[in-house]
This record gives structure tokens, C-alpha cells and sequence, in this order.
């Protein structure tokens, strides 16, 4: 089963109310799962307020560190994804990150990667994967997340359960008291095998 980490940028009006060796919250919503210690919060520190998107590349940077030569990576499917696989191009053109492959969640982080010259392949000819680093729609107070409403649910759940290590990179916007706490549409992806079937399963919820 595949460990999950939580990275998030420090809000610059949040205090640090709680210290763990090698674990930090960045906003007192987060803590660790007290049931799974493999399940770890970091921030990185902000000296002046950004804008979200410098937030989400603050964060995707601090994510890329967990990468190492010779990875098989799996790359995430939202807008902090996409800062993700622009940091990786950036450090395999500098030559600081060599010898790795990343295995896409959708048709657009493929694009993206194939363009930076960044190596691709699939679940199939790489069916395990060293880390996978994607975003969250939302992140309750017990790390439980909301993915898929990028359009990649499927995929990033498959990728997922292929890797050693599933990294989560989000800024404070995503952080909840609870899920579904911004009001919106839980995301369900089915695939055409067995679809009438889902859909009945889930009329009865309603």
C-alpha cells in the first residue's frame, strides 16, 4: 500500500501550533491520521504573501525534491500538477535530474510532458511506480481527499495504486472541515464496462 505525504505552503497568517520531528503543520485544519503513521503534512515557509499560483508552485517545488534518479514517476493530472511536470523538465534540461520516467494520468500531463522532452510510459510497461505526485480537490482535517474533478479520476486512482509513495501537493484554498465543504459535485468516473450497473448503485444513494 502506497504511503501518502501531504505537502502545503505555509499560509503566511497561519501560526505553527504543533511540532513533530520531521513533520510540520502548516495550518491547524491538518494533522497526522493517528491511525497511519505513514501519513505525513509538510509545509514549506513563505516570507510574503504570494498569489495562488506562486503558492502551488512553492508547493509543487518542495514535492519535486522526493524525486531521485532512476524513478518511474507517476504525474498527476490539475493546475499544481502541471507546475509539478514543468519543474521536472526544467531540472532534466539543467541535467540536476537524470535517468527517470514519468507515467501520465491524462491525455493533457502527457502533452505537457512530451513537450519539456520529459520520458513517458504506461501502467502496462511499467506496472510499479517509485512515487506519484498529484494534487487534491479538497483536504479534510483527517487527510482524506477529494480527487477527479480534473476529468482524470480513473487513471490517477490506477496510478495511485501502482506506487510506493503518493505525494499530494495542494495550497490552503483546498483545505476543508470537511469533504465536500465547498459545496460542489463529488466526481464519479465510470468506465463503459458494467456502466448500467454503476448507475443503478448509484441512484440508490440518492
Amino acid at each position: 500500500m502506497a504511503s501518502l505525504s501531504l505537502i502545503s505552503p505555509q499560509s503566511p497568517c497561519s501560526t505553527l501550533r504543533h511540532h513533530l520531528p520531521s513533520t510540520f503543520f502548516p495550518n491547524p485544519t491538518i494533522r497526522i491520521r493517528q491511525t497511519s503513521p505513514s501519513i505525513k503534512a509538510f509545509s514549506a515557509p513563505i516570507p510574503s504573501p504570494l498569489t495562488q499560483d506562486e503558492l502551488k508552485k512553492l508547493a509543487a517545488d518542495k514535492a519535486v525534491e522526493y524525486v531521485q534518479r532512476g524513478m518511474v514517476i507517476g504525474l498527476g493530472t490539475c493546475s499544481t500538477a502541471a507546475f509539478i511536470v514543468s519543474k521536472l523538465g526544467e531540472l532534466l534540461s539543467t541535467g540536476q535530474l537524470t535517468n527517470i520516467i514519468g507515467v501520465p494520468t491524462s491525455k493533457r500531463t502527457e502533452e505537457q510532458a512530451l513537450s519539456l522532452n520529459i520520458p513517458l510510459s504506461t501502467l502496462d510497461n511499467h506496472p510499479h511506480i517509485d512515487l506519484a505526485i498529484d494534487g487534491a480537490d479538497e483536504v479534510d482535517p483527517n487527510l482524506d481527499l477529494v480527487k477527479g474533478r480534473g476529468g482524470a479520476l480513473l487513471r490517477e486512482k490506477m496510478v495511485k495504486a501502482a506506487s510506493d509513495k503518493f505525494v499530494v501537493v495542494v495550497d490552503d484554498s483546498k483545505l476543508v472541515s470537511g469533504l465536500g465543504g465547498f459545496g460542489l459535485a463529488m466526481p464519479v468516473e465510470v468506465v463503459q464496462f458494467c456502466w448500467k450497473y454503476n448507475l443503478v448503485r448509484l441512484q440508490e444513494l440518492f
